[in-house]
């Protein structure tokens, strides 16, 4: 493959992941809801987000906290990453961290209790994990192991000295619906998750074209929150969670 294709398929790639994350309706609640809680921190608290990617949360957590000293943490290093870490085995001493964030990550993890274990590790007593996961939403990457329901994830937190204060849904029973259409549409567009990777031309006109058609399904996604909103406010269907746990007193050991 030339250096050109590979640029093709950046340039086609970089402008869905735009799309998702400043335009997508539940990539925006997502923000707000990260927003609200992180509000509650004191200044110059110590965040560590894990999995931030290219950190589309990074501003958001600039303006939350002032003086916030964040460090955004990945697995694979980006031009946006702080530190190269293993969320679970984070290069962290034991209870220096105020917040801890794991946005979308949880389901991608084979162990998701070494990140629980480790998250409990690093943060301070009363310490805080802001964590969102998906539910009904379609595999989304090639390694997607998990869903979890409130309940189930409320047990796995407690083994980890983790108390469950707060969750909130990314919306109902319609917002699901669209998303699994949306999904549907963008694997039909560009292929199984599975294949995303996979470089060329053709594949950044496929990312061009899926970008095309998804932005007014944008409309769509708004709708059916509006709908969520008057007829399915508790929903137990919604596409995901977002859980706001805090630490209990003393330290529990990373997972082995």
């Amino acid at each position: 493959m030339t250096l050109a294709q590979e640029h093709a398929h950046a340039a086609g790639l970089q402008l869905y992941r735009s799309w998702k994350l400043w335009i997508e309706p539940e990539r925006l609640r997502m923000r707000r809801v990260v927003r609200d809680w992180l509000n509650q921190s004191e200044p110059g608290s110590v965040v560590v987000e894990v999995g931030s990617g290219n950190g589309f949360l990074e501003p958001v957590v600039r303006r939350a906290i002032p003086d916030v000293v964040y460090l955004g943490g990945d697995i694979a290093p980006t031009d946006r990453t702080t530190v190269v870490l293993d969320a679970t085995a984070m290069p962290l001493a034991t209870g220096v961290v105020d917040v801890v964030m794991a946005v979308e990550v949880l389901e991608h993890m084979p162990d998701p209790q070494a990140l629980l274990a480790e998250a409990s590790r690093v943060l301070r007593p009363g310490g805080r994990l802001v964590l969102t996961v998906p539910f009904m939403f379609g595999v989304h990457d090639f390694r997607d192991y998990h869903r979890f329901t409130p309940l189930g994830f409320e047990q796995l937190a407690h083994q980890h000295e983790l108390v469950v204060t707060e969750t909130r849904l990314r919306g109902g029973t319609f917002v699901s619906s669209t998303g699994l259409v949306r999904n549907l549409i963008l694997n039909t567009i560009v292929g199984k998750p599975g294949g995303w990777r996979a470089h060329g031309r053709a594949r950044q006109v496929k990312w061009v074209v899926a970008t095309a058609v998804l932005t007014p399904w944008t409309l769509v996604t708004w709708a059916a929150f509006a709908l969520d909103s008057l007829a399915d406010r508790e929903s137990v269907s919604p596409p995901g969670y977002f859980f706001l746990c805090t630490r209990r007193g003393g330290v529990t050991s990373a997972a082995s």
